[in-house]
């Protein structure tokens, strides 16, 4: 089996940036959500971009994949950030519809991320999952919670076992360094599964991220 896809989330200075394509991160992600720690302006996030694709290339690594976290963002928004993003990643009220659309009109390849606490969660999955490229199974936020994601909780992974589609999914919630091997193990059998995403875990704080934790990181989920 392929080592596991591995994506860095809510990056915000080149340094972690560089640290995470050196360890061999497969994306690298950006949150554009104003109330989230984890914010960038789009033109920071443009010269991070350009900045490890120079890297990438001078050292000869392969070149992540960059994302977008977005909560039911405007055309102007998702405008902004599509010539240097390869992937929109969604939290909001975004239907099957709507990711089509978006997906027809910025050829841009879409996340959809999914919060899981319980098996009506995944009520209305297979549409969701035909419209996009890539699921996101992250915990369901806490009650009271102001983030979409990034929050550190985990969730029964037994309930995936719900998704029985073909769209691969990233595991996300509370991962660490610590535990991130386990997750990857839970997830055997499972043919749909492609990876995981971290955030909060390769933090020492909300929005500072840590070069060495995600060096550990990638280094225990591709064993």
């Amino acid at each position: 089996m392929a080592p596991p896809l591995v994506k860095i989330c809510g990056l915000s200075d080149a340094g972690t940036a560089l640290a995470a394509a050196r360890a061999g991160a497969d994306f690298i992600g950006f949150v554009f959500v104003a109330k989230s720690p984890r914010y960038l302006a789009p033109d920071l996030a443009n010269e991070i971009v350009l900045e490890t694709k120079e890297y990438c290339a001078d050292e000869g690594l392969g070149v992540p994949r960059f994302t977008g976290l977005f909560v039911d963002a405007g055309e102007k928004q998702l405008a902004e950030t599509a010539p240097f993003l390869t992937h929109f990643q969604f939290h909001g009220h975004e239907d099957a519809a709507r990711i089509a659309d978006i997906r027809a009109e910025f050829g841009v390849e879409v996340i959809k991320a999914v919060g899981v606490g319980e098996e009506a969660d995944f009520e209305g999955i297979d549409a969701l999952a035909e419209a996009a490229d890539l699921l996101l199974f992250d915990a369901r936020p806490p009650k009271g919670a102001v983030l979409p994601g990034g929050n550190g909780v985990a969730f029964d992974w037994t309930l995936l076992q719900r998704y029985r589609g073909e769209t691969p999914f990233l595991l996300a919630g509370g991962l660490k360094s610590e535990t991130v091997a386990a997750a990857i193990r839970a997830m055997a059998g499972h043919t749909a599964f492609a990876g995981v995403d971290v955030s909060s875990g390769v933090e020492t704080k909300p929005g500072a991220k840590d070069g060495a934790m995600i060096e550990a990181f990638i280094r225990a989920a591709k064993g």
